[in-house]
């Protein structure tokens, strides 16, 4: 890694490492030294040539907020009786009131020895914070009986994360021009794009790292673990000559340039994309 990168945010900095890596290139920080409306970074090529480039997430909404909010509490939550107990999040706003509730509402199935809220929902327990968690969040809570919360020595706390994804597998990427489509209609993307454009480069490059809610499932998980490339460029402007996906989880980087795309393989470790 160029040592001019080590100060700029995380993803800013594994993306520069990336192209650094696939393209032989020095990554150079732009968004400095007061300049306005700067592209992130300047990539000097082996060729000689000048890369604006620029860098932007896609998360479908709350989902970056939820991974920072779990994060901070390692993904666990105290453990409130005799059994383990996992809790899918699927909005960050679920997160303050189901904070309050949840041990008491573990602690009410096991009185009852129901694996689930849901189970005392069915059949009619009238509480304020149960009838909330089933009617009107986006989360849910899923006992395990069979494994105590303490065992020995060993202690286990709840498990927090954000809700699952589940479908069928878009392995050929059919699906990957029209889902960039509908998320590059996120508003924050025109930003990015008039950065790109504005600059004055021989080469403007997009670096998207994709959360794994970004895009719908079967196109996500196709990206995640699959090896075909796409058959269709992506919907690009005519400023920006370069795309690079990089999908949460995947092992390839995908990039994309006037030739058509190519994937790399440009991590150490499995904690290099997570940066």
């Amino acid at each position: 890694m160029s040592e001019t990168t080590r100060d700029l945010p995380a993803d800013e900095r594994a993306a520069c490492l990336i192209a650094e890596r696939v393209l032989g290139a020095t990554a150079i920080p732009w968004d400095v030294d007061g300049r306005q409306g700067a592209v992130d970074a300047m990539l000097i090529l082996p060729s000689g040539k000048r890369a604006a480039f620029e860098v932007t997430k896609l998360a479908a909404d709350g989902a970056l907020q939820i991974d920072s909010i779990l994060g901070r509490d390692n993904h666990a939550w105290p453990a409130p009786g005799r059994w383990w107990w996992s809790i899918e999040i699927g909005s960050p706003y679920d997160i303050p009131r189901l904070r309050k509730c949840y041990a008491r509402l573990a602690l009410l199935c096991e009185q009852y020895n129901v694996n689930s809220p849901y189970a005392l929902w069915r059949a009619n327990y009238e509480d304020p914070d149960l009838s909330w968690l089933i009617e009107d969040s986006t989360s849910d809570m899923h006992g395990y009986p069979s494994v105590p919360a303490v065992e020995g020595n060993l202690k286990r706390d709840v498990m927090v994360v954000p809700s699952g994804r589940g479908g069928g597998v878009d392995r050929s990427l059919n699906g990957l021009r029209s889902a960039l489509d509908e998320a590059f209609l996120r508003p924050h993307m025109n930003k990015h794009l008039d950065k790109i454009a504005r600059a004055e480069a021989d080469e403007r490059h997009l670096f998207v790292p994709l959360h794994f809610t970004a895009l719908p499932f079967n196109v996500a998980y196709g990206l995640m673990e699959g090896d075909a490339l796409p058959t269709t460029p992506p919907p690009l402007p005519i400023s920006v000559t370069h795309l690079w996906l990089a999908p949460q989880f995947a092992q390839r980087v995908l990039l994309w340039t006037p030739d058509g795309w190519q994937q790399h393989y440009p991590y150490d470790n499995p904690h290099d994309r997570d940066e």
